[in-house]
């Protein structure tokens, strides 16, 4: 079973390869989809950004194409 994802005041804290990897990263992209569509919104338009630190890029590329997956609108 999967270690759930922890958050604190300021969002998801993790290290980087151990929490915060791209399969968490997925489970927590698809667990936004869902979300969104429970809430009503089945075409959303999601903004995904990203910092200058180690995989940002990569991080939220990853994110962008697990949403736009799941039938969102993205704008990365």
């Amino acid at each position: 079973m999967n270690e759930p994802l922890r958050f604190g005041t300021d969002g998801w804290r993790a290290v980087i390869a151990r929490e915060f990897t791209f399969a968490n990263l997925d489970r927590l992209a698809r667990a936004t989809a869902k979300w969104l569509k429970q809430s009503g919104r089945n075409s959303p338009t999601v903004i995904v950004g990203h910092d200058t630190r180690f995989l940002g890029r990569q991080f939220a590329e990853h994110v962008a194409k697990t949403l736009a997956d799941e039938g969102a609108a993205v704008i990365l």
